[in-house]
C-alpha cells in the first residue's frame, strides 16, 4: 500500500460509535434530570428505569456508578464553566469597556450562586469531592487570576483561596436554605450573599 494511501473508514463502525456516544449522552441527560428532581443519591436502577432499559444496559455505557458520576460531573462542570465565561462576555458587552476586577468577581460569584440555587440536587452532586470538581475549581481559579489587578501579590494563590472560600460559603448557605435552624435570623438572600462575598474578598471584613 502507498504510504500516502489511507485505510478506508468502516462506515458501520463509525455509525456504531456515533450511536454509542448519542446513547451515552442520553443516559447522562436522564441522570441529570433525576438528580435535579430527586437529589444526588439516585441509583443505577433509577436511571435504568427512567431510560426504559435494564441496569445491565446502563452498565454497557458506564462500568459502575463511580464511572457514571465522573462522566456526569465532567458534563455538569463543563456547562458551569461555560456559563461563567458567558457571564464575562455579557458583562463586557453591557458596560462597553473592559470590566474591572470587582465587576468580574461579582458576575462570576452571581453565576455560581444562581447555578447552585437553580438545582440544589445537581449542585450537591457536582460538589462532592472528585477529580472533576478539582479540575473545575482549578480552571475557575486560573480564570480569576487573569483579571486580578497587577498590585495583587501571588495572584494564583489569591485566586485559589478565593474560589475555595466561595465554594465553601455557598455550601454552608445552601444547607441553611434547606434546613433553617434560627427563625429569628433567616438565611441571606442570594443577592445579599453575592454582595457580602464580593465585599469580603475585595475589600475586607470591615469595609
Amino acid at each position: 500500500m502507498n504510504a500516502t494511501t489511507q485505510a478506508p473508514v468502516d462506515g458501520r463502525s463509525a455509525r456504531w460509535a456515533r450511536h454509542r456516544e448519542e446513547r451515552r449522552a442520553e443516559l447522562l441527560d436522564i441522570a441529570r434530570h433525576l438528580i435535579h428532581d430527586n437529589g444526588p443519591d439516585v441509583t443505577m436502577e433509577d436511571i435504568a428505569a427512567a431510560s426504559g432499559t435494564s441496569k445491565s444496559i446502563v452498565y454497557r455505557y458506564f462500568e459502575d456508578k463511580a464511572s457514571l458520576q465522573r462522566a456526569l460531573g465532567r458534563s455538569i462542570l463543563t456547562s458551569m464553566h461555560a456559563k461563567l465565561l458567558d457571564e464575562m462576555r455579557e458583562l463586557e458587552s453591557a458596560v462597553g469597556r473592559e470590566p474591572d476586577a470587582d465587576e468580574r468577581i461579582h458576575a462570576m460569584i452571581r453565576a455560581y450562586v444562581e447555578t447552585a440555587q437553580r438545582s440544589p440536587g445537581v449542585y450537591r452532586f457536582v460538589t462532592r469531592p472528585s477529580d472533576g470538581l478539582n479540575h473545575f475549581l482549578h480552571s475557575v481559579s486560573r480564570l480569576v487570576a487573569t483579571f486580578l489587578p497587577s498590585t495583587v501579590p501571588a495572584p494564583q494563590l489569591w485566586a485559589h483561596g478565593s474560589v475555595g472560600f466561595v465554594e465553601r460559603a455557598v455550601d454552608v448557605w445552601m444547607n441553611e436554605i434547606e434546613s433553617p435552624d434560627d427563625p429569628d435570623h433567616p438565611p441571606l438572600t442570594s443577592d445579599q450573599l453575592v454582595t457580602h462575598l464580593v465585599t469580603w474578598l475585595m475589600k475586607g471584613m470591615h469595609a
